[in-house]
């Protein structure tokens, strides 16, 4: 079942005894981006914290109706599924720390209830029994230099992960402008060999270098207003180039 908006609104956020009012903040900013509203925090109440509604910019109201509570068990009361985040990995023979990576965790809109995305201290993480009071663990994959990311960056990437996936909204370019066609990509490639042919390269790199601007014609994307000016700009360097050889002649 998905959510009525279509996004993420039936995932919480708990954050377990955050240690920097900023990092509530920078949450409370990033969920609004994403759809989510419920965030939920474990220990002492950051939201009067002039530094956590700064940096929450637009999201003032994900942060002052955030939820405050004394433990994580009570925090997860209302929950139908908890997912903890980690970036401590235990080995093949772990119990306590085998997780599940990121692009690997089931659809949360396709579970009835509440799913919750649990992240702990931004110096230390959640603990094993913090851990265990959840249905799983996850974590982001990172380099093996550092694998320890920010707490906000963390929710981030979680929930940007899990909109582009899970989300039911279309269009996440936001954007009205209208796709280059196949006719006027072609139009640019045929006033670009005309170029090619105009210009002293050697017979045998002609086709490679009329293959290479096909090549990435075919491999951007263009808007219509992009591709327009890129015939315009080329149509004037052959133009150009026929003016010169009438004029040399």
């Amino acid at each position: 079942m998905t959510g009525e908006s279509g996004e993420l609104d039936r995932l919480a956020i708990v954050l377990v005894e955050p240690e920097t009012p900023g990092n509530v903040g920078f949450t409370a900013r990033v969920m609004a981006n994403f759809g989510v509203s419920d965030l939920r925090i474990v220990g002492t109440d950051p939201r009067g914290e002039e530094e956590a509604q700064i940096y929450s910019v637009n999201a003032l109201g994900v942060l002052e109706s955030a939820r405050i509570f004394d433990t994580l068990g009570s925090a997860l009361g209302d929950i139908h599924a908890s997912w903890a985040a980690t970036a401590r990995i235990g080995g093949n023979h772990s119990v306590t720390r085998a997780v599940v990576p990121l692009p690997e965790l089931p659809d949360p809109l396709s579970l009835d209830g509440r799913v919750a995305l649990v992240f702990g201290r931004e110096s230390s993480g959640l603990t094993n029994e913090e851990i265990s009071v959840c249905d799983l663990a996850f974590s982001i994959p990172v380099s093996e230099r550092y694998t320890s990311l920010n707490l906000s960056h963390a929710v981030a990437v979680t929930l940007y992960h899990m909109f582009v996936r899970y989300s039911d909204v279309e269009d996440f370019s936001r954007s009205s402008a209208r796709p280059a066609n196949r006719r006027e990509k072609e139009q640019a490639k045929i006033f670009f060999d005309e170029v090619v042919d105009m210009i002293p390269f050697r017979d045998f790199r002609r086709p490679l270098v009329k293959q290479v601007f096909a090549n990435l014609l075919g491999r951007s994307y263009l808007t219509g207003r992009e591709v327009t000016t890129l015939i315009g700009a080329v149509r004037k360097i052959r133009d150009s180039l026929r003016e010169w050889e009438n004029h040399s002649a």
